[in-house]
């Protein structure tokens, strides 16, 4: 039995082997999402040595700290998502303003030829 227990003891996290080595009365997952109100009234609801209070401190923060750092990660990725479609927009408009201006070139060579065919004809007649 004491084989199993330590080879589970291999699978907890830091903090959780804090809180069962240090007799916390707590779960690791209480200590994080505690409102901050609770969390204080811990102290005075159980036994809990100061020693012990300054680990459940030390947890929480690095608890909070953790999905701080997720939820950080998790907006990189999605700006860079939003970034990475607003650049394809970006590429699409290039591309449909680059085909325009190849249409308006046409249209002004087009359109200089039709003057310039005008000018010698009005300039035959006046002859």
């Amino acid at each position: 039995e004491e084989e199993s227990e330590s080879s589970y003891q291999g699978r907890l996290s830091r903090d959780e082997r804090l809180v069962a080595d240090m007799k916390i009365p707590f779960t690791v997952v209480e200590i994080i999402f505690k409102p901050m109100e609770e969390f204080n009234d811990l102290r005075s609801s159980q036994a809990v040595t100061e020693e012990q209070m300054n680990i459940c401190r030390d947890i929480r923060r690095r608890g909070k700290n953790k999905i701080a750092a997720q939820n950080c990660r998790k907006r990189k990725i999605e700006q860079i998502s939003g970034l990475e479609n607003d650049l394809s927009l970006a590429k699409l408009k290039k591309e449909n303003i680059l085909g325009e201006r190849v249409e308006l070139l046409r249209q002004q060579q087009e359109w200089g030829r039709r003057l310039g065919t005008l000018e010698n004809d009005i300039l035959v007649r006046l002859r």
